[in-house]
């Protein structure tokens, strides 16, 4: 749905999506998911991959999950930034930053249409820098044997939730305690994990209960890094479901209101092995950072 999601993730997602979401859906539920993606460069914008990886489990008002969120980027540096480096030699300067999350989720209902959810998290991050010689992709491949440092914090996500027959209006604030992670140079200072801010509501046609067809729009508050700069994205979604529940297909569009559009086009699908057992996969194409893929599955009871 091209991530209008906060006001619809109501399973294990709403983890990192929108705490508050889980007291909306299943009375269990427990996901599995990997995604991946990278940029397309105009030359001289940076390239970049990113991986995701995410696993979580809900039993409202309780919540127990993990996801590493993963991304390398090699920017070419300039003569002036090498001071021995000619215009015709090309030098890459490569920096990544790799968090581990780990985090309990509360919930706790306010009345009859407001939840509001909190995540304590455990937070590993690990710093990579360095400078090398070649192309982008050569700085990429050459990431892992760079000078690296690892860093542990604790962190606290938000989220809120108001449900009013076929509306919900959602909330998420991530990162509140801006954790710091050390960088691997020396005098380097330090990598910033800042807050993130977005809202987000739906309609749903069968809400409360299973709908046949989702609609969803979410907008940034605050600015996020991405792969060719920060973005502040406004985002929207439908999201349908066939045969009984067994076949959901969505899509959405997506861009950034700072930085250029960017526009990302993004489309998945849900298919059931048996009752509440779904395979998931979903594929995402933008201009320049929007190149992303995933597969998961999903068990909702």
């Amino acid at each position: 749905m091209a991530e209008a999601f906060v006001a619809v993730a109501d399973d294990a997602t709403s983890i990192y999506w929108n705490p508050a979401g889980m007291a909306t859906g299943a009375f269990l539920s427990f996901v599995l998911d990997y995604g991946a993606g990278e940029s397309v460069p105009d030359a001289p914008d940076p390239a970049g991959n990113q991986n995701t990886t995410f696993i979580g489990f809900t039993l409202p008002p309780l919540g127990i999950g993990y996801y590493r969120l993963h991304r390398v980027t090699a920017t070419p540096t300039t003569p002036e930034e090498e001071p021995g480096q000619s215009r015709q030699e090309g030098r890459q300067s490569v920096q990544g930053l790799t968090t581990s999350h780990l985090g309990v989720t509360l919930g706790q209902s306010l009345g009859q249409y407001v939840v509001v959810a909190g995540t304590v998290k455990y937070v590993q991050g690990e710093v990579v820098a360095g400078r090398v010689p070649g192309t982008a992709a050569a700085g990429l491949e050459a990431a892992d044997g760079l000078p690296r440092r690892s860093t542990s914090r604790a962190d606290v996500d938000v989220g809120a939730m108001v449900a009013v027959e076929q509306w919900r209006l959602g909330l998420v604030a991530r990162n509140l305690t801006n954790p710091t992670f050390d960088r691997p140079d020396p005098d380097g200072g330090v990598v910033e994990l800042e807050q993130e801010v977005r809202v987000g509501v739906a309609w749903g046609a069968g809400w409360p209960g299973m709908t046949r067809v989702v609609v969803s729009a979410d907008a940034d508050v605050t600015r996020k890094p991405g792969l060719t700069g920060d973005r502040r994205d406004l985002a929207g979604g439908v999201e349908t479901w066939w045969l009984q529940q067994r076949l959901g297909i969505r899509g959405g569009l997506r861009g950034s209101t700072v930085g250029g559009a960017r526009p990302v086009v993004a489309g998945g699908i849900s298919a059931a092995v048996k009752t509440g057992v779904y395979v998931e996969a979903h594929l995402a194409r933008g201009d320049r950072d929007g190149h992303t893929w995933s597969v998961g599955g999903r068990v909702t009871f």
